[in-house]
């Protein structure tokens, strides 16, 4: 006989099944928990008393006016200098070089037409002294020859042989206007002769650099008794009028002109320099997204390199208020006062500058509500203007 019956088993049968039905009731209870806290999750916010206008009682707020008319526009700018009138000087002949008025040194400044620096030139100027006397011989020879074959034109070529010096530039020749005569003085090779020493005359020119404008030598170290020769770079010469690159953004430019007046700054000076925008380009920068404009200051104070900030003074915008930047919403409105009501108007902005924007919408008689925060709040509420 088996010492366990059916029946022993009836109890632990019972208690698993009062386990699951007690695992079920739990169950259905966080259910219905968590189906609760979702839709109190749901439901909107009760508003608190403090956040609701106030409809039964009028509100004291500050207000503004802005009368509306004629605004100039200004950009704030700033850039860095170089200069517009910027040479490298070379020697193009071979010479030494000469003690001068003021030494050839990195610093030293000339006016436009002073004399840089001058080779000795004294056997080039020797030889081209030598081909003008030759030429005037030759000229002198044929004299007897213009006598009989063109004797009008005999006094014309005895004068202008007798104003050759040697020494001192060829003149002109005379016009010639005959066919036959021109035949001649081609044959005679007076043509020849009379560029090979103007050639000569150009070349002896270079012996001296003249200052192109008024500016200051850079990287110039030369030394009186050095031998200069061709191709031997012989410094910088850097004028006074200077160049201020800047960019100013698409919606700017529209409201920059060529020719119009720049104040410039910088704390290395105690007043400020005036430009004027002498160029605007219309192709985007492709690093700044912005568009070059070129400004053109003259200053002698001013250095290579040197940065300066600015303001531009744009066009003049008609018919527009200038209000402060805080007053103006992310959708371009303000909040006003209409009849009691604080409304948001619409207002179409111009221009925008640090603290202010130039707006079109307004008029002289609107009251404009002057609150930093809080003026969506007060969308519909009755208010009234504070003394």
């Amino acid at each position: 006989m088996c010492p366990f019956s059916p029946n022993s088993f009836q109890p632990n049968n019972m208690s698993k099944q009062k386990q699951r039905q007690r695992y079920a009731a739990y169950g259905t209870a966080a259910g219905i928990l968590i189906i609760t806290v979702i839709l109190l999750a749901l439901l909107p916010d009760r508003p608190e008393a403090g956040d609701l206008p106030p409809q039964d009682r009028v509100q004291e707020v500050p207000v503004l006016q802005f009368e509306s008319g004629e605004f100039p526009t200004e950009i704030r700018i700033t850039g860095r200098v170089r200069s517009v009138q910027r040479i490298e000087l070379f020697s193009e002949v071979q010479g030494v070089l000469q003690s001068g008025a003021r030494p050839f040194r990195t610093g030293n400044r000339f006016r436009a037409g002073e004399v840089l620096l001058s080779l000795d030139d004294t056997e080039d100027r020797l030889e081209v002294s030598a081909q003008q006397s030759r030429f005037q011989s030759a000229l002198a020879a044929l004299l007897p020859t213009i006598r009989l074959d063109f004797p009008d034109r005999f006094e014309t070529w005895a004068a202008y042989t007798e104003s050759i010096t040697p020494g001192e530039n060829l003149p002109e020749l005379p016009e010639i206007s005959d066919r036959t005569e021109h035949f001649f003085f081609s044959g005679n090779d007076i043509f020849g002769q009379f560029f090979a020493i103007r050639a000569a005359e150009k070349r002896l020119s270079k012996f001296t650099l003249t200052a192109p404008f008024s500016g200051e030598l850079r990287m110039a170290d030369a030394f009186p008794g050095t031998l200069i020769t061709p191709g031997t770079k012989l410094g910088e010469f850097f004028g006074d009028t200077y160049e201020l690159e800047t960019f100013v953004s698409l919606s700017e430019l529209d409201f920059v002109e060529t020719g119009s007046t720049v104040s410039l700054r910088s704390p290395a000076f105690p007043e400020p320099l005036e430009g004027r925008i002498t160029r605007i380009g219309r192709s985007v920068d492709a690093s700044t997204q912005a568009f070059p404009v070129f400004v053109e200051v003259r200053s002698p104070a001013l250095r290579e390199g040197l940065y300066l900030d600015g303001r531009i003074q744009g066009r003049v915008l008609d018919d527009v208020a200038e209000i402060p930047r805080h007053l103006l919403t992310r959708t371009n409105t303000v909040m006003v006062i209409e009849d009691d009501i604080a409304t948001h108007r619409s207002v179409e902005p111009v221009f925008f500058n640090t603290d202010t924007v130039l707006v079109r919408g307004l008029s002289a008689d609107d009251q404009v509500i002057e609150l930093r925060a809080g003026t969506t709040r007060l969308a519909g509420a009755r208010v009234q203007a504070a003394d």
